[in-house]
């Protein structure tokens, strides 16, 4: 590599980036498109790739290095090899806990409001007060999914709660730009980064398209329902990465 490649503003573009997508991709990495942009997506894969390799320190960035262990020019270490082997076995536990959790969410698909616009669901129930109840439907989720970061009746029943503990790598939470099926997606409608109560949160599902996702959300047309979603669907969106 004739350079490290970053994440910049405006993007790095070139065939060294597609070059870069291609080796991640192979590798299971990256999912993206090869269109030579390194964006979001391309960053977390070397990320990911980083890790799954053994690297000490993973970091959002494509330079020889890795350039060289993914085209089996070299070889991890034995302590990277070992720290890597370890670093998948807890992602694999992680993404079970998030399986169980979407399995405990399309549960809740077709849910009602009782009366209807009332907010009076069995979710409610579960967690201990009716209200507004986004957040404690996947709150729910993932405390029967056998999570130790939600907790019934205090983690977590509102959305700015859960947004504040991901930045602060707190409960297990932590922001991503990838989300994984089974993560969370905040969305701040009125671009108050959360400052205010017009927020909505819902279950990832998969990606469908460069911008687009499919989600399960609950609180929406007074029901529990999959939703179609756009990274323009709120000013600002927060994927929030369940770890416990």
């Amino acid at each position: 590599m004739k350079r490290t490649l970053i994440l910049t503003t405006p993007m790095m573009t070139g065939d060294d980036v597609v070059f870069a997508q291609r080796l991640l991709k192979r590798h299971g990495d990256y999912d993206g498109e090869l269109d030579g942009e390194f964006g979001i997506l391309s960053s977390q894969a070397c990320h990911d790739a980083q890790s799954r390799i053994g690297y000490a320190r993973p970091r959002r960035a494509f330079a020889t290095p890795l350039e060289k262990f993914l085209s089996g020019k070299a070889e991890p270490t034995a302590v990277m090899k070992k720290r890597g082997v370890q670093r998948m076995k807890e992602e694999a536990s992680r993404k079970r806990l998030r399986q169980r959790a979407l399995a405990e969410m399309k549960k809740l698909i077709g849910t009602p409001e009782d009366p209807p616009h009332s907010n009076h669901t069995i979710v409610g129930a579960f967690y201990g007060f009716q209200d507004e109840w986004c957040a404690m439907a996947v709150t729910m989720a993932y405390v029967k999914a056998g999570s130790t970061g939600f907790a019934r009746g205090s983690r977590w029943s509102y959305v700015a709660y859960i947004v504040a503990a991901a930045r602060a790598g707190e409960h297990g939470l932590s922001v991503t730009a990838d989300p994984h099926t089974g993560d969370l997606v905040c969305y701040d409608f009125d671009n108050s980064n959360f400052a205010t109560s017009d927020n909505h949160v819902g279950m990832y599902l998969e990606r469908t398209g460069p911008t687009t996702f499919r989600t399960i959300e609950g609180n929406v047309d007074d029901t529990c329902k999959p939703m179609d979603r756009s990274t323009s669907s709120a000013p600002r969106i927060v994927f929030v990465r369940v770890n416990k």
